[in-house]
């Protein structure tokens, strides 16, 4: 699980619960929240970073500009994004993983 070191009132960083790596940071601003992660991070710590912009976006009507974290493609050539087309993403590798086996 990630939790939040406080570093300024403005600034967080992201970090894994049993390990000192840092995913990301977190920068509050006047007009909005920008997160700013690696990228070369694994699956599953994406899978972290999607999860704190859903819980930041719970209840709230905010809009999210993914446009700047690019993570791959799916079967038919559609880009996938922290956010845009992120549930489809993962049933892609999903199911890419079962063929392998």
């Amino acid at each position: 699980m990630p939790f939040l070191k406080k570093r300024t009132n403005s600034h967080l960083e992201i970090y894994l619960e049993k390990s000192d790596k840092s995913l990301g940071d977190v920068h509050i601003e006047n007009n909005g929240i920008k997160l700013v992660y690696s990228s070369e991070l694994l699956l599953e710590e994406y899978i972290i970073i999607h999860d704190i912009i859903n819980r930041l976006r719970k209840g709230n009507d905010v809009t999210v500009d993914d446009s700047k974290s690019f993570l791959g493609y799916l079967s038919n050539g559609e880009s996938v994004y922290i956010v845009k087309n992120w549930e489809l993403w993962i049933e892609y590798l999903q199911s890419s993983m079962k063929n392998c086996l």
